[in-house]
């Protein structure tokens, strides 16, 4: 049986962290008990899933340990996904982490994967890009709905005004400055652990269809083969 954990699944670039703040925001607003954010991607020593009085909400994108998986599946009530056009998840992996195109495809793939394996699994609900979601109001309610709670119009108003791209643009702007952020030693990349966002965040533009431009026609298709999956089975959902 399901445990009280929320799962937020998402493809590489594809609004994950967004959805997964609005959710985070829904849980902070309707639930009483604590809310502890952990991320998971296969890689822990320890597995950190809240206990009595916390609800533990889980964010990931590839998971490389089968067994982590089937500890978050056995957590989580409710899971929400979010998926793009593959070609366009290598296309900003490319551009916004400097990625060649095989790590970019290898880690658009991988996601892919996992969340094509829980696309239909009765406590998921699935949000795509090319939809925009992430620029609708309306996201919140379904959010809300989703987790099975009623929230007022005022707070959807609120947390959706604290997520429009310009007030995201704002905190990131702040994060070098705030206490708590984490600093990848190599990159540079900076990491707010509450909201996970992260620098490289910044300066996206939302564009959909934009690996025509950067994808060379034999690299496109590569995307296609490899993830042929999403394009016979996923897009309609």
């Amino acid at each position: 049986m399901p445990g009280r954990g929320v799962w937020c699944l998402g493809m590489y670039a594809s609004a994950s962290t967004w959805l997964f703040n609005v959710t985070r925001q829904v849980l902070q607003t309707t639930q009483k008990e604590k809310v502890q954010v952990t991320f998971v991607s296969g890689r822990e020593k320890t597995l950190a899933l809240g206990g009595p009085g916390t609800l533990t909400l889980i964010k990931s994108h590839e998971i490389n340990d089968d067994s982590r998986i089937v500890d978050v599946v056995r957590h989580s009530r409710k899971i929400l996904i979010t998926m793009r056009d593959p070609r366009d998840a290598v296309t900003s992996l490319m551009q916004a982490h400097k990625y060649d195109f095989g790590r970019a495809l290898d880690l658009a793939e991988q996601s892919a994967r996992l969340c094509g394996s829980f696309a239909k699994d009765r406590r998921a609900k699935l949000f795509h890009y090319e939809s925009g979601f992430f620029e609708d109001v309306c996201t919140i309610k379904a959010v809300a709905e989703h987790l099975g709670h009623g929230v007022e119009n005022g707070i959807i108003q609120t947390i959706y005004g604290s997520l429009i791209r310009a007030e995201v643009e704002k905190h990131i702007g702040k994060m070098p400055k705030l206490a708590g952020i984490l600093k990848d030693a190599v990159s540079g990349d900076l990491l707010d652990t509450k909201t996970q966002w992260h620098s490289h965040h910044a300066g996206r533009n939302g564009e959909i269809g934009k690996w025509k431009k950067a994808l060379t026609p034999k690299q496109a298709s590569e995307v296609e083969r490899r993830v042929d999956f999403y394009f016979e089975k996923l897009q309609a959902l």
